[in-house]
């Protein structure tokens, strides 16, 4: 495929927490989900959060989009209702997770401006994510985020569900569930982020060399390390690592890491994992200087800059309830 490229004219950008926050968004929707679950089925707010952790945990992601259905509490208490009928007798809990989440997904201040500065450089952007399709494109899409790019990179949509049952879940016309980027690129099964692997796929997709291209992410086991295995250009999205303390707990919560490895990652440095990014960034319209420069700047490592948290969104979560909406 060919985008008329220019060396060092292209950007991959990760999404969560580099185009908008995404645990700002998680923590305040999540809890308000099992808050409301917890008051129309008298189950006590812990237990939902242990049993959404054992569902995630069985499906190796917070991510899975099923969650709701498959909580056992739900299940005994209402054995005579199928998976659809579950989802109708709670779903005034999605409505309210649905809300909060309009409400609190923002992107940055600066990064809508940017895209459209690199665009008119004539730069190309391609987002790379792991999590699943339509997550990914109806989120750009309520940010205003998916026409300022050129491609997104993703996971394939969960299966499960048949046309019947989502039709009984969503609440629009069809018309709003069918979301498409310019250029999408599904990955492979079996390959995520951190492997290089998923640079190198998407570079020989498009014909690019990776020192043609840029890679700006905030975590650094899942982009900066990957960039700099692949041979791309790293920016570390220092600001991406920032955090609420509450929101992070909310997560911590339900995650299906160990208690001993959600320590290491959050006490984790660059020093500490022997990962020093090529350029360190406390903004994402720092990106369009970087990238108007060629060759690409040495950059002096920043002591002052590096953060004390790594980022743990590696999880990625992207939904937790059925609904579409």
């Amino acid at each position: 495929m060919d985008f008329g490229l220019r060396p060092t004219k292209v950007v991959f950008v990760d999404l969560d927490n580099t185009l908008y926050d995404w645990l700002g968004f998680f923590g305040p929707a999540f809890r308000g989900l099992c808050t409301h679950l917890s008051e129309l089925s008298g189950l006590h707010v812990d237990q939902l959060y242990d049993e959404f952790k054992g569902v995630f945990t069985e499906h190796g992601s917070v991510e899975y989009t099923f969650a709701l259905q498959e909580l056992p509490s739900l299940r005994r208490l209402h054995s005579n209702l199928s998976k659809t009928q579950l989802v109708a007798e709670y779903f005034d809990a999605i409505l309210v997770y649905q809300s909060r989440r309009r409400r609190y997904l923002r992107a940055y201040s600066d990064v809508p401006n940017a895209l459209r500065e690199l665009r008119q450089m004539g730069i190309r952007i391609i987002a790379i994510s792991d999590a699943h399709r339509f997550h990914v494109l109806n989120r750009l899409r309520q940010l205003d985020l998916l026409s300022l790019l050129d491609g997104v990179c993703c996971v394939e949509d969960h299966g499960g569900a048949t046309d019947e049952d989502l039709s009984r879940i969503r609440r629009f016309e069809p018309s709003r569930y069918e979301i498409a980027a310019e250029y999408e690129f599904i990955l492979p099964a079996g390959l995520r982020k951190p492997s290089h692997h998923v640079l190198d796929w998407l570079t020989w997709k498009i014909g690019l060399a990776p020192g043609d291209a840029i890679y700006v992410g905030d975590s650094l086991v899942k982009d900066i390390a990957m960039a700099r295995r692949a041979g791309v250009y790293d920016c570390w999205a220092i600001y991406g690592t920032l955090y609420s303390p509450l929101d992070m707990a909310t997560l911590v919560k339900v995650t299906n890491w160990s208690a001993s490895l959600v320590n290491r990652v959050l006490n984790a440095t660059p020093e500490r994992l022997g990962i020093q990014p090529s350029c360190t960034i406390e903004s994402f319209k720092e990106v369009v200087a970087i990238a108007s420069s060629h060759p690409l700047p040495k950059v002096t490592e920043r002591p002052d800059l590096v953060s004390s948290q790594l980022s743990l969104f590696e999880l990625g979560a992207e939904s937790v309830v059925s609904s579409e909406a």
